[in-house]
């Protein structure tokens, strides 16, 4: 049912609507986005001011994910409960307040929260953007939608750092929170001017608190006891205890979830083995993304030396190509089954990663970028067809649950992936340090075997990354036999 507002602008604007209410939620979406990577090349800038450790400064990062985790499962009750405009407006202002206060921050705490706030924004964004554009389109055109929607997933990430880099290096970390404030008043501006409100004019629905109390600590705890681990043993109280509240929030949310006749979270999608082998693609899938987002920009600064500018344009040109290539998909995906389109990308992106792994110090810009576009190629067929096909298996009400859940899982996979990424680089940094130290008899290494060894660090870490990417190929072959079973069964 559409509400009048919509049916107004229909008539105004016409076909063209869904197109322009589409581009104000990407645009807000992308926002979002840009300022998460941008802030992150500025992160030693950032030490150095306040005089922090990197243990320390994790905390901005898990503030920021464990806040967008939270805030993407409050999207479905704030649509039904106050329309798409309304919800829009809120995560507008709550990452427009927090960047204001991240441009002027005085010390880390007070950065910290306004983290806390762009997250916020940020989590009800995502799913915000899926589930409206998947509403807004018909079934036949959905997949060009998904693929713009997909364009503001990947793309934010490959041209943020690039501009972060750029303005940390010629002006001020504070300008990279700055600079974002124009774009997302506009994404307000045109949301407000552009975007539906509830069809129906019902009573608010309660709230489900408890819910987002036992899962905020669950994330929370997990985030910080992940990031904590890269600097601290298991056994320590900085990691074990963190874990294990984790755990036993896990399962007390999931309990009351369960029972609970107003849940946070319709657990019962997942009955449908469909949802779930789409829901561990897309976990893994932004594991890899995110891994490699972390990863790739730390080997040309530590291994061959670049600067942040540098280090960042190693992925201007894929994010450049995903222009085009996200369209093509998006057409593809209303012309075809998903399946075969998911299972291209995923092994277009296990080579490509595979390939990273034999750079070296000496390994030319093309060779790295060449490689990068083609996994980010992969991604592109990945991500809007896997989107699509979830959304599209589900009722139409039960879209903004279904999304919200998707996405929650989506980035926790991405976040959990970096964090462990980054664990691992740790553990193989101390071993092929120490080997080197071994093998020269020396206690203090030469840069060129300072080098080499990190050079080994990162062959591992590409090889681990592609292989646990490669899991996402299981319910990738389930997808193609549900499939095809289908197809086959008698009318």
């Amino acid at each position: 049912m559409t509400s009048a507002r919509e049916t107004r602008l229909q008539e105004k604007f016409g076909p063209a609507y869904k197109w322009m209410a589409g581009f104000s939620v990407i645009l807000g979406l992308l926002t979002a986005i840009f300022s998460s990577t941008m802030v992150n090349v500025a992160l030693t800038d950032i030490m150095a001011t306040f005089d922090i450790t990197q243990a320390s400064a994790q905390w901005m990062s898990t503030a920021f994910l464990s806040a967008s985790c939270v805030a993407m499962l409050t999207t479905a009750w704030l649509m039904n409960n106050f329309g798409a405009r309304s919800t829009f407006l809120i995560a507008i202002a709550a990452f427009s307040i927090g960047s204001l206060i991240g441009w002027q921050s005085i010390n880390y705490e007070i950065l910290v929260s306004a983290r806390i706030l762009q997250g916020i924004g940020a989590g009800i964004l995502q799913p915000l953007s899926m589930s409206l554009i998947f509403m807004l389109f018909p079934a036949e055109m959905r997949g060009r939608a998904m693929g713009l929607f997909g364009m503001g997933v990947v793309i934010g990430p490959a041209m943020g750092p690039v501009i972060g880099g750029i303005i940390t290096d010629s002006l001020d970390w504070h300008t990279t929170f700055a600079v974002v404030l124009p774009l997302a008043l506009l994404a307000g501006l045109l949301g407000y001017l552009l975007l539906p409100d509830k069809s129906e004019n019902r009573p608010i629905a309660r709230f489900n608190f408890q819910s987002l109390i036992l899962i905020s600590a669950c994330v929370a705890c997990l985030l910080s006891g992940l990031s904590n681990s890269q600097f601290f043993p298991f056994s320590s109280l900085l990691v074990f205890p963190y874990l294990l509240i984790a755990a036993i929030t896990l399962v007390l949310f999931l309990i009351r979830d369960v029972k609970s006749t107003n849940p946070l979270v319709q657990l019962a999608l997942f009955k449908d083995p469909r949802i779930c082998a789409s829901a561990i693609i897309g976990a893994l899938t932004s594991a890899g993304m995110f891994s490699s987002f972390y990863t790739i920009p730390l080997f040309s600064r530590t291994v061959q030396q670049t600067s942040a500018t540098d280090a960042g344009l190693l992925l201007l040109p894929a994010g450049l190509l995903l222009v085009i290539v996200f369209p093509i998909v998006g057409r593809l995906i209303d012309r075809m089954p998903s399946y075969p389109l998911i299972l291209i990308g995923q092994v277009t992106f296990v080579c490509s990663t595979v390939a990273l792994s034999y750079a070296t110090a000496d390994t030319s810009f093309l060779y790295l970028a060449g490689w990068i576009i083609i996994s980010r190629i992969g991604l592109g067929f990945i991500m809007p067809s896997n989107s699509t096909y979830s959304l599209s298996i589900v009722q139409a009400h039960q879209v903004p649950d279904a999304s919200g859940a998707l996405n929650f899982l989506r980035i926790l996979g991405g976040t959990i992936g970096v964090n462990l990424t980054a664990l691992l680089i740790t553990a193989r940094s101390d071993f092929h340090l120490n080997e080197a130290m071994q093998v020269s008899g020396q206690q203090v290494l030469t840069e060129v075997d300072q080098i080499r060894a990190l050079t080994l660090v990162f062959e591992d870490v590409f090889l681990v990354t592609a292989s646990v990417f490669a899991l996402s190929l299981l319910p990738a072959l389930y997808l193609t036999y549900s499939f095809l079973t289908a197809t086959k069964k008698p009318r």
